[in-house]
């Protein structure tokens, strides 16, 4: 096998690959596929429930394949120059060249590779710039703890007005509308690998504006295709916790505020709070909201940013890296936050766009 391709492209193509290759596989299950047919290089990473494929246009001039330590071979060819990259394998060991700068790394056998299924025929898609934007609110509230694998993945899930996806790790609950998009599981819910995702929004990132990104489903595995990178992904079995009965109906408090200069203040609050039992408090008044973050430690910051409040005064505490992302994921130049006392759950939202919602549960107040 042997070809030429321009070292950035080679570089995204390889590092989406490699993140999805499991550090703790050995042998050939560690590596990344390449697979030249043509003027045509498809790069595969998998750790068996996660598969990332890239198709690259190169300079074709021998067919063949071989399996390269995945981590190592990225590293290789980002520390390159700019330029036209020369790959070449042949019996055990890959070539990486450009100028005078050359790499020979030893290769796995390609006969040890897993064999990965055909990818299915798109039974349907959906437009790839309101996904990505509803992915961005959500995937961040999905939780990082492989002991509670429900929530380890975004929940695609059938509404009368399109689709929603629901994400949560117990401390909040961020919810996205896509009103008119396909319900790509037809009257079923999806339950989706938020790390799937996250390779969605990346090779989506390069997409154009109205594109779409294409989408298959199996018994038990998804597959989105987008531009010339396809992730396949196996779907989380199980049935997802009833996120309904925590959305109170009403709430009798409400602040109106300029979203960024609340993420300024709390991000000066936050500065203060950079651990896990730090929180950040807002005192609600009529005149807006007082921001206080104490720290035995380090002192005390004190902020305050007008505001439009109706209600009744009142103390609440979050944590402030939870409370900043759901205000950041907003849409708008003005952010609603709702309360109902300091014990219970909040509602954060848009003035005029309620298509996103964010529910976080404040912690004690001390």
């Amino acid at each position: 096998m042997k070809f030429k391709s321009e070292r950035d492209i080679l570089v995204d193509a390889l590092g989406g690959a490699a993140r999805v290759v499991s550090t703790r596989s050995p042998g050939a299950t560690s590596g990344i596929l390449l697979a030249l047919s043509g003027n045509q290089l498809t790069i595969t990473g998998t750790d068996l429930d996660l598969t990332v494929r890239t198709v690259v246009d190169v300079i074709g001039y021998e067919d063949g394949a071989c399996v390269v330590p995945a981590r190592l071979i990225t590293d290789a060819v980002r520390s390159l120059s700019s330029g036209a990259v020369t790959i070449s394998a042949k019996d055990e060991t890959v070539e990486i060249s450009l100028d005078r700068a050359k790499f020979s790394l030893r290769t796995f056998n390609v006969v040890d590779y897993p064999k990965l299924p055909a990818i299915p025929t798109p039974s349907t898609s959906l437009a790839a710039l309101e996904l990505t934007q509803g992915l961005t609110q959500v995937v961040r509230a999905s939780s990082n703890d492989d002991a509670r694998p429900l929530l380890t993945g975004v929940l695609f899930t059938p509404e009368a007005t399109g689709l929603r996806l629901v994400a949560t790790d117990s401390y909040r609950l961020a919810i996205r509308d896509l009103a008119g998009a396909t319900n790509i599981g037809g009257e079923k819910d999806l339950l989706v690998p938020s790390k799937a995702l996250q390779e969605l929004q990346r090779a989506a990132s390069s997409l154009s504006l109205d594109a779409e990104i294409s989408v298959s489903i199996t018994d038990a595995e998804i597959c989105f295709t987008a531009g010339l990178t396809t992730i396949s992904s196996r779907l989380i079995d199980g049935n997802y916790p009833d996120y309904r009965q925590l959305i109170p109906v009403s709430y009798p408090n409400q602040l109106r505020v300029a979203k960024d200069t609340l993420l300024t203040s709390l991000r000066r609050a936050k500065l203060l709070a950079n651990d896990q039992t730090s929180s950040v408090r807002l005192t609600l008044t009529a005149s807006g909201v007082d921001i206080t973050t104490q720290s035995h430690d380090k002192g005390e910051v004190t902020d305050n940013v007008d505001g439009d409040y109706v209600g009744e005064e009142l103390t609440i505490a979050f944590n402030p890296a939870f409370l900043i992302e759901g205000i950041e994921a907003v849409n708008g130049d003005e952010v609603i936050l709702e309360t109902s006392d300091s014990s219970r759950p909040a509602m954060i939202h848009g003035v005029d766009d309620v298509t996103y919602r964010y529910l976080l549960m404040p912690v004690r107040v001390q």
